[in-house]
């Protein structure tokens, strides 16, 4: 039978439901990477592929609650004692995917609880709740994440810090912040761009400009 999470990459959400219906146990299963099934097919952004897992699913862990905005399941996890600082078991911190899924109330329950807003993934892409916040284009998150003590400096994978994201994207709001903040300019990923060259490379030639002349 195929790996349901290949199905579920694959688009072949038909597969994947006779797979379920085979064997239902396939729900608890978990990617070599750590992550649940429901989480996968998030990741990929597979609705149909949510829904098929959801119905055979007897209930959302924590980290799937805030990924799916389960928000009853997520208060119901805390109040039973659920570490806010516990990551997922695919290395990812629960106010990190609270900012990559745009899970504004889950974002502002768990700020507060949160320990090190600057605590990274256990996995290769290092991400912090800020690198998430800037990869979606959250101002009010970034923002929130600044005011809490996020560094606008801190390196994930490859080099990449928040201004350079808000750069490739053109995103003019969320790097003042960051300037604000005391974001670098001149910090450069693995092969050697800095955020006014990303943001060049993508098209942003106004905001390439404007890095260029803070960083004379």
């Amino acid at each position: 039978m195929s790996d349901p999470f290949d199905l579920v990459a694959k688009g072949d959400l038909e597969g994947l439901r006779a797979a379920l219906s085979h064997d239902p146990g396939l729900v608890g299963t978990r990617h070599p990477s750590g992550a649940s099934l429901v989480a996968w097919a998030a990741y990929m952004g597979n609705v149909g592929a949510i829904s098929a897992i959801r119905a055979n699913l007897p209930q959302l862990d924590p980290h799937e609650a805030i990924i799916l905005r389960d928000g009853a399941r997520l208060e119901a996890a805390l109040a039973g004692g659920w570490d806010a600082n516990q990551r997922s078991e695919d290395g990812f911190t629960p106010l990190s995917l609270a900012a990559f899924f745009d899970n504004a109330e889950a974002f502002d329950l768990l700020l507060p609880l949160t320990t090190d807003v600057n605590a990274a993934a256990r996995n290769p892409q290092k991400v912090s709740a800020l690198h998430a916040a800037c990869a979606k284009r959250n101002t009010t998150m970034v923002e929130k994440l600044l005011l809490a003590g996020a560094d606008p400096n801190q390196v994930q994978a490859d080099g990449f810090t928040p201004l350079h994201a808000a750069a490739q994207h053109g995103d003019g709001a969320i790097a003042g912040l960051l300037l604000l903040a005391g974001a670098r300019v001149g910090d450069t990923n693995t092969k050697g761009e800095d955020a006014a060259a990303l943001a060049r490379k993508a098209g942003h030639t106004w905001l390439a400009e404007k890095l260029e002349w803070l960083d004379r």
